[in-house]
């Protein structure tokens, strides 16, 4: 997982570069609509692709002029980069030093998740197709950005022309949630977006999302000098999305931390507080967790 730090280190590096300043501005949402693909089954993530039915026809949904770029047709005649996503396939989110080789000498986090789209789609095997496929599940053409979910038209996310953004770029994905996990840019700032396709939601969360081995549950971990929640929360797949179920704040303030599941019921996490970075054993049953959920 790339830690806000980790974030802020690559685009420090990049604007040290090219001598660029981000101005942040307000926020603009994208406006969206939904498509029809088959949920995933599989537990196991493998490289094996599955091929999905017979596409049925696809009537365009009635949505805002907004959100639609007005030179783009809708999505059934998209001449666009198609990740096939079969119910076996995850890709997985880069490495920290993939991260950061990719990132260091661009322009501005726009210019980063672009960059790390474009190399999640060169490792799903992604190919240009003019016509949409069921079994896709992440479609790029040009500013828009399209998530199918199952029996529903796709969630639209535009880019917005302007250093404010937002800005949006494919990620990663998680067969065992079939949750998609995607990269916002505004100004200097970086967020991250999950599709639950099996509950049709969108969610926001502080950063990268580190699921367990069942797809259930996921955990964040926003540690910053300044400007992050500075706290561990896991987060569980209810009915209607993902929604917090606990969160840890430690007593000192840590400057960075990683986070990643040593088992079913146990975090390991690797903070750094005073300079120092230690690896802890963090227990779900530990009663410094404040529990949201029953």
């Amino acid at each position: 997982m790339k830690s806000q730090s980790t974030l802020r280190l690559a685009f420090f590096l990049c604007a040290a570069a090219l001598g660029v300043t981000a101005t942040a501005q307000s926020e603009q949402k994208p406006d969206l609509v939904l498509t029809d693909v088959t949920p995933s089954t599989s537990g196991t993530p493998t490289a094996a692709t599955v091929t999905a039915p017979a596409p049925a026809p696809v009537t365009a949904p009635s949505i805002s002029a907004e959100s639609l770029n007005p030179s783009s047709s809708l999505l059934p005649s998209m001449p666009s980069p198609i990740v096939q996503l079969s119910s076996a396939t995850s890709i997985s989110p880069l490495s920290t030093d993939q991260f950061a080789k990719l990132c260091t000498k661009t322009a501005d986090p726009a210019d980063c998740g672009k960059k790390v789209e474009a190399e999640q789609l060169k490792r799903s095997g992604a190919n240009v197709n003019v016509n949409a496929n069921v079994n896709a599940i992440v479609r790029r053409d040009g500013k828009l950005l399209a998530v199918t979910v199952p029996g529903e038209p796709p969630f639209l996310f535009e880019d917005v022309d302007s250093e404010a953004g937002p800005n949006i770029s494919f990620y990663s994905y998680s067969a065992l949630a079939d949750a998609v996990v995607l990269y916002r840019a505004r100004a200097d700032k970086v967020e991250f977006v999950l599709v639950h396709r099996p509950t049709a939601s969108i969610t926001e969360i502080p950063n990268e999302p580190k699921f367990n081995s069942d797809g259930r549950f996921f955990v964040t971990a926003d540690f910053c000098k300044e400007g992050c929640e500075n706290r561990l929360a896991i987060w569980r797949i209810e009915r209607r999305g993902p929604a917090r179920e606990r969160v840890f704040a430690p007593r000192v303030a840590w400057t960075d931390a990683e986070v990643s599941w040593g088992s079913p019921r146990r975090l390991i996490v690797d903070a750094t507080e005073n300079g120092k970075t230690a690896s802890i054993n963090l227990e779900i049953s530990d009663p410094r967790w404040s529990v949201l959920l029953p």
